[in-house]
């Protein structure tokens, strides 16, 4: 009984001092739990350097007035960029961002995932969107609509 308490204890201790070493760690359930306090959702995006489209939903689609007020009122904005080489803390696990991306099942770049508080998944956008559609993507989230009504029913039902 001694020994599997030493034994905890010394895992206990020996990430703690792993995660201390390492400061570069994003903690996403960390991150959760702030989003739940001020009733946000949690919005990733994940990015890589050499990628073209990434780069234009970075200084593009995310640069617009509409969709960077629709972020901050409504969504924690998390951004990873896979190839670079901080750790990720998810759900009591510790990923490289890359491994974290393919844990989501992120193949895809640019892709933006959105989560409850439950670190339920909500919706996944693949690929690049451009400003309008992107605006729609956020109004879907933002509105909850996701937990009644599939996304294209909502943009087709809400085109301006």
């Amino acid at each position: 009984m001694k020994l599997k308490l030493l034994k905890v204890l010394f895992l206990i201790i020996s990430i703690s001092l792993y995660l201390e070493a390492d400061s570069k760690i994003l903690n996403i359930n960390t991150i959760v739990e702030k989003a739940t306090q001020k009733n946000k959702q949690i919005m990733i995006f994940f990015h890589m350097i050499h990628c073209g489209y990434c780069k234009r939903m970075e200084h593009k689609t995310f640069q617009d007035q509409k969709v960077k007020q629709l972020i901050n009122n409504n969504f924690i904005f998390i951004d990873i960029n896979i190839d670079h080489s901080e750790k990720v803390i998810f759900n009591n696990n510790i990923y490289s961002k890359n491994d974290f991306a393919h844990h989501l099942d992120v193949d895809f770049f640019p892709t933006v995932v959105f989560f409850d508080e439950n670190t339920d998944i909500t919706y996944t956008a693949r690929g690049y969107r451009k400003i309008d559609k992107f605006q729609k993507i956020l109004e879907y989230m933002a509105t909850k609509s996701f937990e009644t009504i599939d996304f294209f029913d909502y943009y087709n039902k809400n085109k301006e």
